[in-house]
């Protein structure tokens, strides 16, 4: 992510509050400053609005009875409408510029770290990115989550990644030649120098 400017500000928390961030950040080795941080960016990016989109959370176990129980037909066109329509309105909702770079931090920030869909792994290149999403719901949740992203990136990005997909894990390739400007056409007022004609 990309730095952003600090400020110090002082609150004051309840000691129940405080003691729990002090035992969480020592289990994660990191700072209560850090996972104060992480905290508050979580409902900053995501928690305050998708409650206007009226989800829910329901245990994993609920989950996978439910997806476990759909043919893939199934599965691919509810995934695909969820990748549709999803993300763009929560891009778009958040105020964000709806294209390539906002697609892939969107599944990075919001698919991963904040609903948990997958884990994240990035092995990018200068010609490429390639993001690994593992993950341990099965086939089916690799099937949904393969539509989900291919449906999402063409909608939103006008880009079609190259998949790979096993039972925990979907892989997705996205040439960076598409982030590429053009170059605007020279005007016909303008020599092929760059002088006036």
């Amino acid at each position: 992510m990309d730095k952003v400017p600090t400020q110090t500000k002082s609150f004051r928390l309840d000691a129940d509050i405080l003691e729990a961030l002090d035992t969480e950040s020592a289990r994660r080795g990191t700072s209560v400053n850090n996972l104060t941080n992480q905290i508050l960016r979580k409902w900053v990016n995501f928690d305050r609005y998708v409650q206007d989109f009226g989800y829910i959370m329901v245990s994993v176990h609920d989950f996978l009875r439910g997806l476990n129980v759909q043919d893939e037909s199934t599965i691919k066109t509810l995934a695909a409408e969820t990748g549709r329509r999803f993300p763009k309105d929560l891009i778009l909702f958040t105020g964000q510029k709806n294209d390539l770079k906002t697609c892939i931090r969107f599944v990075e920030n919001i698919l991963c770290d904040y609903m948990k869909w997958a884990t994240y792994h990035t092995s990018s290149t200068d010609v490429e990115y390639v993001i690994t999403l593992r993950h341990n719901y099965g086939s089916k949740w690799s099937l949904a989550l393969q539509i989900v992203l291919q449906t999402m990136f063409d909608a939103n990005a006008n880009t079609k990644p190259r998949f790979t997909v096993t039972d925990s894990t979907v892989l997705m390739i996205i040439e960076k030649t598409e982030m590429k400007e053009t170059v605007p056409p020279a005007s016909p007022e303008q020599s092929v120098d760059g002088g006036a004609v």
